[in-house]
């Protein structure tokens, strides 16, 4: 077996007899592409599409070939192990980003590899998840081709195309991954193992720098990179993982990135509009964590108050009996919803006043909350409603006609 630096060198030098003459990088995608595929394409078929259609004609080629037979077992190899690393030179540069996306580039070369393996592929023979995996994956690839092709398939918000691609480069394995998983390995898993397909420790690490962005921005373009960010993230605990974890998420570290996230991506969506599909991801976040550390019950609450599902807020106050100022608020303003300014009501009110003497105050704009986050608060201090005010406490309470004007009543 050849060395590391005696393969390359003769696979260098091959290749700059063929007549195709590809680069050193665009073979190592290639070959990484070709371990995309559902089926195993044969060297007769990938070598000439690789090197030219004359390169199987020599009758030296067994010598000739032996450095690039030996790389494309390594890729494989490394693909079975599930090691997906792009070489160490294909970088994207914050200095010089035209640059490094120039064609003879390291990164524009492999992800040119890999796309031209990736047309092996017989998408009639896809089902619907492989197909959606391999169209994602070849958007990503083709975006680190050339800067035209970064704006046009990084640029979310009008200019921001930069920041999104050092995104989508971060997570490119993670990507290519996931596509191999559903390609090669999905329909053959059992469903039986709890354990991730993929190292969800380093995947946390890689997208620790997106979460603190996530968490710190609230634009609404911002929504699409975590539906990216969290279907990265799915995709990658796979299915018996949630089946397996689902009840306590929060308990194992390596999940927190994605609650974190997908808590972000309710209020957000909340935030703009998209109030059912807020309400969708805090009642999954429930399911996997009924412990709630988030406290995700909290905003949800007052979400099915917005949206008059009276019903399922009912159930959610059953199943978390407790009498902090965010469920008794609630349950008080459901309350004179349904019966108005009913005896049950009232009594409801006096002890949401008596809970925190600064409510009234606030909730009905006597007084005004601060602007900006606040970090932490006391029971019973106005800082706790300060905290409740964040979660559309005043839209909440405005949403219920008459609500505020029989709450300043005794």
């Amino acid at each position: 077996m050849l060395s590391v630096l005696k393969m390359r060198a003769e696979v260098i030098k091959y290749s700059a007899t063929s007549s195709l003459k590809p680069d050193y990088y665009f073979i190592q995608g290639y070959f990484i592409g070709l371990a995309v595929c559902p089926e195993m394409v044969p060297l007769q078929q990938w070598f000439p599409s690789l090197f030219g259609k004359d390169a199987l004609t020599s009758v030296e080629l067994p010598e000739k070939i032996v450095a690039v037979q030996q790389l494309y077992n390594t890729a494989m190899d490394k693909v079975m192990a599930q090691d997906l690393k792009l070489p160490a030179k294909c970088v994207l540069s914050k200095k010089d980003f035209s640059g490094s996306l120039a064609k003879e580039q390291p990164l524009p070369q492999w992800c040119n590899g890999v796309i031209k393996a990736l047309k092996f592929i017989d998408k009639r023979s896809l089902n619907t998840a492989q197909k959606e995996e391999l169209k994602q994956l070849s958007e990503i690839l083709s975006g680190f081709t050339s800067v035209a092709k970064a704006k046009k398939q990084f640029d979310m918000s009008g200019g921001n195309y930069q920041y999104n691609a050092f995104e989508f480069k971060r997570l490119l394995t993670t990507y290519l991954g996931n596509t191999i998983y559903e390609m090669r390995f999905a329909g053959a898993d059992s469903g039986d193992e709890a354990s991730s397909p993929y190292d969800l420790d380093q995947l946390n690490e890689e997208l620790q720098g997106f979460v603190d962005f996530a968490l710190s921005n609230n634009q609404p373009e911002i929504i699409k990179q975590l539906d990216e960010v969290i279907n990265v993230l799915e995709h990658s605990m796979g299915k018996a993982y949630f089946e397996q974890n689902t009840g306590f998420f929060w308990g194992l570290l390596e999940t927190r990135s994605y609650m974190r996230l997908k808590a972000r991506r309710a209020q957000l969506n909340f935030e703009h509009g998209a109030v059912d599909n807020a309400i969708s991801d805090l009642q999954e976040l429930l399911l996997l964590n009924p412990n709630d550390n988030q406290a995700n019950r909290y905003p949800l609450a007052n979400y099915f108050v917005l949206t008059k599902r009276w019903h399922d807020l009912e159930q959610l106050l059953k199943d978390y009996e407790e009498q902090s100022l965010f469920m008794l608020s609630v349950d008080t303003l459901a309350c004179y919803a349904l019966t108005g300014a009913s005896e049950q009501s009232n009594e409801l009110k006096r002890q949401l006043k008596q809970s925190n003497k600064h409510f009234e105050a606030y909730i009905t704009g006597r007084k005004k909350a601060p602007t900006g986050p606040t970090l932490g608060y006391s029971v019973g201090d106005k800082t706790e409603v300060f905290c409740y005010l964040e979660l559309a406490g005043k839209e909440v309470w405005r949403s219920v006609d008459g609500a505020l004007f029989w709450l300043r009543q005794q």
